[in-house]
């Protein structure tokens, strides 16, 4: 796109966001462009974004901006269409946004229908469980935001990363205010569930028309076997039933392609760690690492994720795509000045160490922040230890050896 288009373009994003309608938006849109690469979008933000437009911003018309642009996104035809290769990570990812829509259709869709006729008990309670299976598009997001957008940001996309994870958040935020209130009460809950699918559905948009072009333009062939891997490790979700989408489609595909270009290399050779109180061996330091009862992440002085330890039960998804990321681009865009905040006092010496903690379900989560400083007290990075402690929390008495 040259200079002026550019111009046009971001005039139009500009305009959405001061109140001109979609309308108006759309016609000017027509006027100027017969088509747009969703690259060319997400290179209109990111400008925005340097120029002072705040992420939130954005995100706040996030879904306007998909219905002016929708039907008029291009598709790159120099690269394979790998989104129609059963199994490939690709492929999995559309198809649950098809299985998604299928599940609105089928199952929400005719329970908030009787619930809006006969509000009863039992008509609530079907409602209730519909909604509750909305939960899974969590696994969907998570492999999203950890898999697929490091990729992005290393390829120096990164608008759209952080407008969609905010939305995400929106999205899991509103799940979470429409089970409340149906336990509670205190909201109008047809009126929150309408809001609710609106943004999953105009989301599901956002991945198809302007996520999947900007990943099978960004990835290489290496790329989609580590995010095929890594996977499992997260999720998947409405897929079951669709034809070359099953977690076993998947496994197939993730072996196949790597067995054609062999496993991802190793980051790190082995041999013998020495430290100044004993020695290991590098193979020894990994499993001791992780059998902590605990997940570690270190982030290095600039602010990059250089490793995290891989135990049999993680708190929170971690996969080897993060490597390099920056710490910034790992959290939701809500969380962003809070991380950026602590960071930075750590650096200048102002704390040594922080605290959160939180509760799901039956579980309490403490995570901890430390500065790692060395002997002359230079700060080299921060170690981010999470554990899920409700057990602890329970103990009494003593038991000894």
């Amino acid at each position: 796109m040259n200079a002026e288009k550019m111009r046009v373009l971001k005039d139009i994003i500009r305009q959405l966001h001061a109140g001109v309608s979609v309308e108006e938006a759309r016609k000017l849109f027509l006027e100027h462009f017969s088509g747009v690469a969703a690259e060319e979008i997400a290179e209109a933000e990111r400008q925005l974004i340097e120029k002072g437009l705040k992420v939130e911003e954005i995100q706040k018309l996030c879904d306007v901006h998909a219905s002016v642009f929708e039907g008029s996104v291009e598709k790159n035809q120099t690269k394979k269409d790998v989104s129609t290769v059963k199994g490939h990570p690709a492929f999995v990812f559309i198809k649950e946004n098809e299985g998604l829509l299928q599940f609105l259709e089928k199952q929400v869709f005719p329970a908030k229908m009787a619930y809006s006729e006969h509000p009863d008990s039992a008509s609530k309670e079907r409602l209730v469980e519909a909604v509750k299976e909305l939960t899974k598009l969590h696994v969907h997001y998570l492999r999203k935001e950890n898999l697929l957008f490091p990729y992005l940001e290393a390829a120096g996309v990164t608008a759209p990363p952080k407008v969609m994870w905010g939305v995400d958040d929106e999205i899991r935020g509103l799940w979470k205010k429409l089970m409340i209130g149906f336990s509670q009460g205190g909201i109008d809950e047809l009126s929150v569930l309408d809001e609710l699918i609106a943004k999953i559905q105009s989301m599901v948009t956002k991945e198809n028309t302007i996520l999947m072009p900007l990943l099978m333009e960004k990835l290489d062939e290496k790329a989609w076997v580590t995010v095929a891997k890594d996977s499992p490790e997260i999720g998947f979700c409405f897929n079951g039933g669709i034809e070359g989408a099953s977690p076993s489609d998947a496994v197939a595909w993730y072996r196949w392609n790597a067995s054609l270009g062999g496993e991802p290399e190793e980051v790190t050779e082995r041999g013998q760690i020495g430290l100044p109180s004993g020695s290991f061996a590098t193979e020894e330091l990994e499993c001791v690492l992780n059998s902590l009862p605990c997940d570690i992440t270190f982030v290095g002085k600039d602010d990059k994720v250089s490793y995290f330890s891989e135990g049999k039960e993680r708190v929170f998804p971690r996969t080897r795509s993060i490597i390099g990321r920056e710490v910034a681009n790992c959290h939701p865009p809500k969380s962003l000045k809070v991380v950026e905040k602590l960071i930075q006092e750590f650096k200048e010496g102002k704390k040594d160490a922080e605290s959160f903690w939180l509760q799901r379900g039956g579980k309490f989560v403490l995570i901890r922040y430390f500065a790692v400083r060395n002997a002359e007290k230079e700060y080299l990075g921060v170690l981010e230890v999470t554990e899920e402690i409700s057990s602890l929390r329970n103990l009494e008495g003593e038991k000894t050896l």
